[in-house]
């Protein structure tokens, strides 16, 4: 098994538990407390979309890195998923270092830091021309 397989494998395995603990765990902790507050129910359900669109993308990220482990010439999508992962975890940071400390309790900062340099170290192993 080349490197790069083993990389991008392990990137989205750590998705798909990021997945599954962002619903199971996640959503309860941030989602059921709105139903107890004075916000109007828009921002209430538009909360619970767009938690659940965060799921839907970490879906497709893992999916992205399971294609690219699956064949050489998919090693565009690691460069995808790496990207979006890449991207959460600077959105996530920021949000910690410039909103609100409290982030950093929180996972937010921490897997899809790790995913993204999974798959960047992934793409630096992989064959050359692959994709």
């Amino acid at each position: 098994m080349r490197a790069s397989t083993l990389l991008f494998s392990l990137a989205a395995g750590l998705g798909l538990i990021g997945a599954a603990a962002h619903e199971a765990l996640g959503a309860p902790k941030a989602l059921a407390p709105l139903a107890e507050t004075d916000l109007p129910a828009d921002v209430i359900w538009l909360h619970h979309f767009s938690w659940h669109v965060g799921t839907v993308a970490v879906l497709v990220m893992a999916g992205l890195f399971v294609t690219a482990a699956r064949s050489p010439a998919a090693r565009p999508l690691a460069l995808v998923a790496t990207l979006m992962s890449a991207g959460f975890a600077a959105l996530a940071i920021a949000l910690a270092v410039f909103g609100n400390s409290v982030l950093w309790t929180t996972p937010a900062p921490y897997p899809w830091t790790l995913i993204a340099l999974l798959g960047g170290v992934g793409l630096r192993l992989a064959p050359k021309g692959a994709g």
